[in-house]
């Protein structure tokens, strides 16, 4: 079975105050950036988020198994030395063997270094920019090409901002390079936005979000996404 999420950020203590793991009294917005700094404490310091960081591990060793391939699209730390070298080791924690884990880039991981690549090459079977693959239903038959991307289409990084994107940065134009244009009848499984909703641009636009934010923090498998959604994703009128 094939496996998808994105946007793990391991040891991004920003990200994990977003998602609820602040330490009492300190706030679980971006304020706590302020709060942090009025008490001149490092970020780490006021955020849980080794606890965040266990409760993803925990709940992709639920669902994904040996047997099974795992596809990350992009952003599994915050792309700093010191956030890479422990999501490196958190991903060492999967029972997912290296040579069934995929990764996509994120934006996280754009400006990193070949050596920073050579790490995460050695607890990845795989690593890309982007990627494509088929997803099956569940009884492992009708087979659907898939393009993977940490990005939205690039065509939405122009649009409003949709309801339910929560990243400051998820329609950065500097980003919009790195996205793929928008190709009707084919479906994009994407991250980045942090959006609560897997068809957070519209359910007539061939694209899910694959994201932790958007599946109640758990990984999707194929399955889901062809025998529930991908039908109302690729409703894309002619």
């Amino acid at each position: 079975m094939k496996w998808f999420t994105s946007d793990l950020h391991f040891a991004h203590p920003f990200v994990a105050a977003l998602r609820g793991y602040a330490l009492p009294g300190y706030a679980k917005d971006a304020s706590i950036k302020q709060q942090a700094e009025h008490e001149h404490k490092p970020l780490k310091n006021c955020v849980d988020w080794r606890r965040h960081d266990a409760d993803i591990i925990r709940s992709i060793n639920t669902y994904v198994g040996e047997e099974d391939e795992l596809y990350i699209l992009g952003d599994i730390s915050s792309g700093g030395t010191w956030s890479v070298e422990q999501a490196i080791m958190r991903i060492q924690n999967l029972q997912v063997p290296r040579k069934r884990r995929h990764l996509i880039l994120g934006n996280h991981e754009l400006h990193s270094s070949s050596r920073t690549l050579e790490k995460l090459a050695s607890v990845f079977g795989e690593v890309g920019r982007v990627g494509i693959t088929e997803i099956r239903d569940g009884w492992g038959n009708n087979p659907h090409t898939v393009f993977l991307s940490h990005y939205q289409w690039r065509e939405d990084f122009t649009q409003s901002k949709p309801l339910g994107a929560v990243s400051t940065n998820w329609n950065a134009p500097e980003l919009a390079e790195y996205a793929i244009p928008r190709m009707n009848n084919t479906l994009l499984l994407h991250g980045h936005t942090h959006a609560h909703d897997p068809l957070e641009f519209g359910g007539h636009h061939n694209e899910i979000n694959v994201g932790l934010d958007a599946w109640h923090f758990e990984p999707v498998n194929e399955a889901e996404l062809v025998d529930n959604w991908l039908q109302t994703a690729l409703s894309v009128t002619e």
